[in-house]
């Protein structure tokens, strides 16, 4: 089953070690940055579970291996997170927004599907 809670906030969840590792006043500029490192290794495990194989998964350590290995590390931790508490979660990441509002920033995005591999709910009847 598809879960029914909103993608920015599974996303949100799923990134919060690395999000808690931001400054206390972090910049809009910041948060992006952990934010697309959070939805590149989501988007990347989720589009390998599509495939049935690792080839993202690989591409993107083999990126990592120029990184830092605290960043490395994390990542590796992210893609093991992705796989243990939110393997059910069949959704990738489609646009993603960031804005600021009243000092407030606020994270945004959309859910894509494999459409073809996609589970079908009890209430899709034709």
């Amino acid at each position: 089953m598809i879960p029914n809670n909103k993608i920015s906030q599974t996303l949100l969840e799923f990134g919060k070690s690395i999000i808690a590792g931001l400054p206390t006043g972090h910049t809009k500029e910041e948060f992006e940055a952990v934010m697309k490192t959070v939805i590149t290794v989501w988007n990347a495990v989720v589009m390998d579970s599509w495939k049935k194989d690792s080839t993202f998964e690989m591409e993107l350590l083999e990126l990592t291996e120029t990184m830092p290995k605290p960043a490395k590390l994390e990542i590796k931790r992210l893609i093991k997170r992705k796989k243990s508490k939110f393997a059910n979660d069949p959704r990738a990441v489609g646009k993603h927004w960031i804005r600021e509002s009243n000092g407030e920033i606020i994270f945004g995005c959309d859910a894509r599907l494999n459409v073809e591999n996609a589970p079908i709910s009890n209430n899709m009847r034709h």
